[in-house]
């Protein structure tokens, strides 16, 4: 009897991830030189419960189907599907220096001994990878290698999975980087299990309604309490508050908002303002090279934000980046839907923002259980 002729395996497919608002996330599973490699395309089927749904994700298949074809014609032309540079080929090590004096260039340079350590670690686990080697693979078996071999210097003990935690975030920004200097196609970091890495989460502090309005009526330096404000209604970091000049603030047709470069990120920041937040802009516009607040240094400025809100009778530790915090909590609260959140925070992806949602649902069942307490 002939032997039944095995099928050459397919080298991309079509797969999907549930997400927790219950969408699916599209990526492609592409297994190229013995390696398996996973290319995240932003593209999202929604609920079918109308016609419309339906037609949309039909639509949204096609164009994954596109790629996915693309890809396979690269395959067979020997064109790696996710490396479009020569660079592609640099050791991971070097790329992450590269990283570390961009970083630098950027203002971020208390970040430098962080990224060093992560580097030693690299150089330990596999001195040799390519940006071309860096897949999902490698990124677990990282993460497996700091969880049970690494040992920190100094009390040669288990790293914490915050420390793990942040090491891997430093190589996936840097894989960013990458994507964004058009060496990658795709960050393959996108795919490994966080929950692997996963630390105890801090828990978010943020200002109720009522709190933001309290602290609104109380007196406090300008150079403190204007900028605070003004982030309680547009989520800015502290760094890009530094950083805001004039050019940044863009006036038209009546409405103004925000074109900024995110110091965390690098990433294009376009935020809308409401007219709250325009209340705490400068009545006098400057230069367009003019930075348009000026903030104490953070010693000073915790200092005079914790005597801020004792002084209005808010009990709690109040910090900067509590603004942020409101921000998004507020926006949820009062019915902004999570990707429009996700955007106006500039967050990469969704799961980021996830956290304030799951603030605002127990917010809703404190509230529904105040029903009850009505009637024991």
């Amino acid at each position: 009897m002939a032997r039944t002729k095995k099928s050459e395996s397919v080298p991309v497919r079509i797969r999907f991830k549930e997400l927790e608002n219950g969408n699916k996330s599209i990526y492609l599973d592409i297994y190229y030189e013995r390696k398996r490699r996973y290319e995240f395309l932003k593209l999202y089927l929604i609920p079918e419960t109308s016609a419309e749904a339906r037609a949309q994700n039909e639509h949204t298949l096609k164009a994954a189907n596109a790629i996915k074809s693309q890809r396979i014609i690269d395959i067979t032309n020997k064109k790696p599907p996710l490396v479009l540079s020569e660079k592609g080929k640099m050791r991971l090590i070097d790329w992450m220096e590269i990283y570390m004096e961009q970083r630098k260039q950027n203002g971020k340079r208390g970040l430098e001994p962080s990224v060093h350590s992560t580097v030693v670690q690299l150089q330990k686990y596999d001195p040799k990878a390519r940006l071309c080697d860096v897949d999902k693979e490698f990124l677990d078996g990282f993460v497996e290698y700091m969880t049970k071999v690494a040992k920190t210097k100094r009390t040669k003990k288990p790293f914490a999975k915050k420390t793990i935690k942040t090491y891997v975030g430093y190589i996936v920004s840097a894989l960013n980087l990458a994507v964004d200097e058009g060496i990658l196609s795709v960050n393959p970091g996108l795919a490994i299990d966080r929950n692997a890495i996963q630390g105890e989460q801090k828990k978010r502090e943020y200002l109720t309604i009522d709190e933001v309005r309290l602290l609104i009526d109380t007196p406090c330096r300008e150079d403190v309490k204007v900028p605070f404000l003004f982030s309680c209604f547009c989520g800015l970091r502290l760094g890009d508050m530094r950083s805001l000049q004039w050019k940044n603030v863009i006036e038209e047709t009546g409405k103004v908002h925000l074109e900024v470069r995110q110091r965390k990120t690098g990433n294009m920041l376009y935020l809308p303002l409401s007219t709250q937040a325009q209340g705490y802009l400068p009545e006098q516009r400057g230069d367009a090279e003019e930075h348009v607040f000026s903030i104490p240094h953070t010693t000073t400025l915790d200092v005079v934000l914790k005597r801020w809100a004792k002084a209005a009778g808010v009990k709690k530790n109040l910090c900067y980046h509590m603004s942020r915090h409101t921000f998004a909590t507020m926006e949820l609260t009062l019915g902004a839907d999570l990707y429009t959140t996700s955007q106006l925070l500039g967050h990469r992806d969704v799961e980021t923002t996830q956290v304030y949602a799951k603030i605002v649902d127990a917010k809703k069942e404190a509230a529904v259980l105040m029903i009850d307490k009505l009637f024991e």
